[in-house]
């Protein structure tokens, strides 16, 4: 249990399970007065460490309310050297009693590292979760696990989005592979046509996503999507052809400082040395 407690970054956090997936009780729609807080996302760390520590270094002098982290957290999810390296680099996080909330990307598969390093849930799966911080509700998707129609996962994510709506809280999602993206790996269409229909119909207005090394944000269909993989792992050129009007795409290490103030929502992309990537507001949609 001592173990347990120490590799899920001091969250102290009361869980209980809906469904398949895991629902994290903090600071939710009861706790209304927190419309003001700031938080973190970055992700794909899996490579060059010094830089996933000047990330962590940078994310941790900002005294966010809590880290987002789209997914490869290591190279090879199978190898316990590997996790062990990143928890010695994410200490400052922990000592600093920052809550983190990971997804799983496609290199953190094999083994359990991953699921050690997940937020703690009751029952079979801590694979995808949501938590409540202010008016909004955040969604970790698998990207990893069956996401098609008919799913475990598909039907947790479509009722926990008519839950948003329900509770009135404002839904973010954050997963690994990009529905739209400009790297090398490009959108994934066939998650495309899953989940953005549920999104659309949800009325989510703000998404994050790994996968790509660089950042890119683009809006489609009414929804900001960002892609923030540059934690660490080795960038990616940005394919131009893939642009479309708008949009704003830099192969950098970077992280993204989200504050969230009354009726708006800010985000700024950072580089290592602090300089401005993207510096973007969105109104905080209505929720009633």
């Amino acid at each position: 249990m001592k173990r347990l407690t120490a590799l899920i970054f001091g969250l102290l956090l009361t869980t209980v399970l809906e469904g398949q997936g895991g629902t994290l009780a903090r600071g939710g729609s009861g706790n209304a007065a927190r419309d003001t807080f700031r938080f973190v996302v970055y992700g794909d760390t899996r490579t060059h460490h010094d830089i996933h520590e000047k990330i962590i270094a940078s994310a941790v002098a900002l005294k966010p309310s809590f880290i987002l982290q789209t997914g490869d957290l290591v190279a090879d999810g199978s190898d316990p050297q590997q996790w062990e390296r990143f928890r010695k680099i994410t200490k400052p996080i922990r000592d600093n009693q920052i809550p983190y909330y990971p997804v799983r990307g496609n290199h953190d598969t094999g083994g359990r590292g991953f699921e050690n390093e997940t937020p703690p849930t009751i029952g079979r799966n801590t694979l995808y979760y949501t938590f409540d911080f202010g008016r909004l509700r955040f969604i970790g998707i698998d990207t990893e696990e069956a996401l098609s129609q008919g799913s475990v996962q598909y039907s947790w994510l479509k009722d926990e989005l008519e839950k948003a709506q329900r509770d009135k809280l404002v839904p973010i999602p954050f997963f690994h592979k990009a529905i739209y993206s400009v790297g090398r790996h490009g959108c994934d269409f066939e998650l495309q046509r899953i989940l953005e229909p549920l999104f659309r119909e949800a009325k989510v207005r703000l998404v994050f996503q790994g996968h790509d090394h660089l950042y890119y944000r683009t809006n489609r269909n009414g929804i900001t999507y960002v892609v923030t993989g540059g934690g660490g792992a080795p960038l990616y050129d940005v394919k131009p052809e893939l642009l479309q009007a708008g949009d704003v795409a830099k192969s950098v290490h970077h992280l993204c400082v989200v504050d969230v103030q009354g009726s708006r929502i800010h985000i700024v992309a950072r580089g290592l040395k602090g300089e401005v990537v993207d510096d973007f507001e969105i109104p905080m949609p209505a929720t009633e």
